[in-house]
């Protein structure tokens, strides 16, 4: 009996040294890239294997083939690589396991800027694998010459395109058209994402009462991507700004909603106005997006409206601005754009839309790559004691029409409340750094792209530039209140004004030998000086509202 026992007990033990946890992987799960060595893999309930120490072998079933670890983890852990072998080739590969949705791009068509070529697509996350033919052509300007490259893409029902086909990602809308934005650019992989997010955060479309889904801008999630079998890393799949998205007015044989994309400077920062063909679908800095191209092209609305901001009188502008344009978006989107300092976001890099005919325009961001102290082409630019404008915002600024500005400057006390405070900024960045570093997607991107480091400085730089400009912003917005909160002097007769050269001062006092100071409607002195002849000479000054201090006593001035 003891034999017995014996034996049984040395053929449980022989069994248990040698169990084999072989971890199934379904297909179209994984990518593989053979030039890189790499693999990368989601993984149904990664948490069974939080203690996997005691198998004698560990297999990964991948499709077709199987990798064995070379050595036993103690578990598998998204935050840890793996060292495996191809049990067949005795090839040796890194393997990660991702969080993210993974795409799989395959096509036999050499991608180009125009037209889109035959791929199919793969993507797999936790809830759907959606397999599909798309269409899918490369995407930007001077990004195109980056070796990671941003994509346009379609969905096709058929081969040719002739018919398109709805996708849903994740909590993006459902659409056939979408962009992989490769964010080689960004130092941290982690600016458009963040800036995106926090204009959907910011502002709500006017007109969502009457369209309950409308967006205010795209929305973007994170992927990782293989083309043609080799990882190309991590891209945000971001939904496009479309009449869909925004639910513009359909045309319906005449212009209703408007859609303009700005891509260069011109009319689209308001510093310029030629005339227009309507056989062109290019104006001045602007593409025609809505209406189609095949219903109406048609620039004389946007034209009008150029040349209302930039020609209009003062008295004109002024009553009736905020009824060609929507002023809680410009509001938004001038507090937004400076506190990212996106400068190619004040005509390049921007939608004009309009909900539908008599309606104002209004603003929507996009391609926000260029932000959070770095410019478009990823480079650090340290600034942060400035204020971005366009030909539009300056008109707003220098003559504040229905007290606009002083309206800025509260709205912006009030968002540092909440979504601008400190904390809530530097952690939005903080939080996506953390997750891209533990779960190794920066030491994967280091693999195939060597242009960043992906390193803490980065993220350093980011914070103590994100404190720097809200500090500069918060001394400016209060400057801004400051002024408008001066009481005008009736102790002076000042004349002409408003003035073109110089101001007389008339006063029974006499103000000869004294000390002025002129500062501009946002709190900024511009001007200094001794009053002399009682005239104090304004040419140099720019066209717009001022203040003129004398003897803690004040009086507002009109430049033109």
């Amino acid at each position: 009996m003891k034999i017995n026992l014996l034996l049984l007990s040395l053929v449980y033990s022989t069994i248990c040294s040698s169990q084999i946890l072989t971890i199934n992987v379904a297909e179209n799960k994984f990518g593989i890239d053979e030039i890189h060595s790499i693999i990368i893999s989601r993984i149904q309930n990664i948490n069974d294997y939080s203690d996997i120490s005691n198998y004698n072998e560990v297999v990964i079933n991948l499709g077709q083939n199987n990798y064995s670890f070379i050595s036993i983890p103690n578990s598998l852990e998204y935050t840890n690589s793996y060292l495996v072998e191809d049990t067949n080739s005795s090839i040796q590969y890194t393997l990660y396991f991702t969080q993210l949705p993974i795409v799989l791009i395959n096509t036999d068509n050499t991608i180009v800027d125009e037209p889109k070529v035959l791929a199919n697509l793969v993507y797999n996350d936790d809830e759907q694998t959606v397999s599909s033919n798309i269409g899918i052509e490369l995407r930007g300007g001077s990004s195109q010459s980056y070796p990671k490259k941003t994509y346009d893409i379609e969905f096709w029902e058929d081969e040719t395109g002739d018919e398109n086909r709805d996708v849903q990602f994740g909590e993006l809308r459902e659409d056939d058209d979408w962009i992989l934005d490769a964010l080689y650019n960004e130092p941290l992989r982690i600016r458009s994402y963040t800036a995106n997010k926090l204009w959907k955060q910011m502002y709500a479309p006017y007109h969502i009462e009457d369209e309950p889904n409308a967006k205010s801008g795209a929305d973007v999630m994170y992927v990782e991507m293989f083309l043609n079998g080799q990882y190309n890393g991590i891209y945000n799949l971001s939904e496009q700004v479309d009449r869909k998205q925004l639910k513009l007015k359909k045309f319906n044989g005449n212009m209703r909603g408007e859609l303009y994309k700005g891509y260069s400077w011109g009319a689209s920062t308001f510093t310029s106005l030629p005339s227009y063909n309507n056989s062109n679908r290019v104006w001045s800095g602007y593409e025609f997006e809505y209406p189609d191209e095949d219903e109406i092209t048609d620039w004389n609305n946007l034209y009008q409206f150029t040349d209302f901001v930039m020609n209009s009188s003062e008295s004109d502008f002024a009553t009736n601005i905020w009824s060609e344009f929507v002023e809680d978006n410009f509001i938004d989107y001038f507090l937004f754009l400076n506190l990212i300092r996106a400068t190619d976001n004040t005509g390049k890099n921007i939608y004009l839309g309009k909900y539908k005919v008599n309606e104002p325009y209004f603003y929507v961001p996009w391609d926000l790559d260029g932000c959070f102290g770095t410019i478009w082409n990823g480079t650090n630019e340290n600034i942060t004691n400035d204020i971005l404008t366009n030909g539009f915002m300056s008109r707003v600024i220098n003559e504040n029409p229905s007290n606009t500005f002083a309206n800025i400057a509260n709205k912006w006390f009030d968002y540092r409340n909440y979504i601008f405070s400190t904390v809530s900024l530097s952690n939005s960045i903080t939080q996506q750094y953390i997750f891209l570093q533990d779960n190794k997607i920066y030491e994967r991107e280091s693999l195939v792209y060597s242009n960043y480091s992906f390193d803490y400085q980065s993220l350093t730089y980011t914070q103590n530039w994100i404190e720097n400009r809200l500090e500069y912003l918060d001394a400016y917005f209060e400057a801004v209140l400051s002024v408008n909160s001066i009481t005008t002097s009736n102790k002076y007769r000042i004349y002409p004004n408003p003035v073109t050269y110089r101001v007389h001062i008339d006063s029974k006092e006499g103000t000869n030998g004294k000390n002025y100071k002129i500062y501009n409607i946002t709190g900024q002195q511009v001007s200094s000086g001794v009053i002399e002849d009682e005239l104090i000479y304004v040419e140099r000054l720019d066209k717009g509202i001022y203040f003129i201090i004398i003897d803690d006593k004040s009086f507002k001035l009109i430049k033109n």
